[in-house]
């Protein structure tokens, strides 16, 4: 749902009781402009907050204003201050595309050749391509016989697998290859889906194979509102989430 609503102009709006601490809200597109009203202080004395503004990608002085209550005549006049601490957050998570490879950090020169991998969830008998080996930079990373292969692995731990023949099944033996530099890429073959490479072990029709896919981690739009903008606990408050169609930088005029 986070790219659904790109180029058009959508609302949203909150009612919440304030706790009185800060809190994280999470909206469903990417704002541009969140308003906070505090109902509770729209008609307080002097020196409440009943309005703060939020608007995206300005500069940090001037991410948000406040509305500040000035006198005792029912919330008659106000000043306007800009929430340098306790005001608001962006908390978005990253998201994005998930890790489709592992980076591979040592080989070893040996029967069967064993790779050291950073974190991935692999699974014995899962088929794999090793990429980025060998003379394919400025300096040899070393063991090219394993590059651009493909092998079939056996897992030892979360950071080890040895590999073996993707066709016989016999281990790879690497004690003659060229030793093992830097760098390298160990990519999963998602879409290879035969009897003998399963998931689950042993293979069956109830629990066929299922690789690990490509997939896609949404962004969270996130917004935390510090306490000079939740005020008091039992404070009443309606929120208002703008995303504006399109934005236009007119520079200087």
């Amino acid at each position: 749902m986070s790219d659904l609503f790109f180029g058009q102009t959508c609302t949203e709006s909150y009612k919440f009781v304030s706790a009185g601490a800060a809190h994280t809200f999470t909206f469903n597109f990417d704002a541009d402009k969140v308003v906070f009203n505090n109902l509770t202080a729209w008609t307080a004395t002097a020196a409440k907050l009943p309005v703060s503004v939020w608007f995206k990608d300005q500069t940090t002085a001037a991410h948000a204003y406040q509305q500040q209550v000035i006198d005792s005549a029912a919330g008659a006049s106000f000043n306007f201050l800009a929430p340098a601490t306790n005001g608001f957050t962006v908390a978005n998570t990253a998201g994005g595309q998930a890790s489709d490879h592992a980076t591979i950090s040592a080989i070893t020169a040996a029967d069967p050749c064993v790779i050291t991998h950073s974190a991935y969830t692999f699974q014995t008998n899962q088929l794999v391509r090793i990429t980025d080996l060998g003379e394919t930079g400025v300096s040899d990373r070393g063991m090219g016989a394993l590059n651009n292969n493909r092998y079939r692995i056996v897992v030892l731990n979360s950071t080890t697998f040895s590999l073996k023949d993707p066709v016989t099944g016999e281990p790879v033996d690497s004690s003659a290859y060229t030793a093992y530099v830097s760098g390298g890429r160990i990519c999963l073959e998602t879409n290879v889906i035969q009897l003998n490479n399963p998931q689950v072990s042993p293979y069956s029709n109830a629990s066929p194979y299922s690789p690990n896919p490509y997939s896609y981690d949404p962004i969270l739009y996130k917004l935390t509102a510090g306490t000079s903008v939740m005020g008091a606990a039992s404070d009443v408050f309606r929120i208002e989430v703008y995303k504006f169609g399109q934005v236009y930088d007119l520079g200087q005029l």
